[in-house]
């Protein structure tokens, strides 16, 4: 048992880093909290076997990499709003549109 923990807790570390480095970090998440959880998983499983630890030390290290990454890139990225002035007109453009439909318009009642 505990080697399926070991090897989904790296796949998931793995998975979660390189997700962390591309534009796609907001999904590394999923992946951060099930390599955790694993990671612990792994650490209940070794205190009842007294194993050596360095499997869940490795998990771990991964997860706060991927992890401290998503959280960089989350703060550091900033949207910037280009030109609205074009916008701006488009939507006069087609309020006065809409506005002269609406006038063609004869209501019979």
């Amino acid at each position: 048992m505990k080697k399926v923990f070991v090897i989904f807790g790296f796949l998931a570390a793995i998975l979660a880093t390189v997700l962390a480095v591309t534009p796609l970090s907001n999904i590394a998440i999923i992946p951060i909290i099930v390599a955790f959880v694993s990671g612990l998983m792994i650490l209940y499983i070794s205190k009842k076997e007294e194993s050596k630890p360095k499997t869940i030390q490795y998990i771990f290290l991964l997860v706060i990499i991927s992890l401290s990454l998503t959280i960089y890139k989350g703060l550091s990225s900033s949207t910037e709003i280009g030109d609205t002035e074009q916008l701006e007109q488009r939507d006069e453009e087609n309020l006065e549109d809409s506005i002269d439909i609406l006038d063609d318009i004869d209501i019979e009642e």
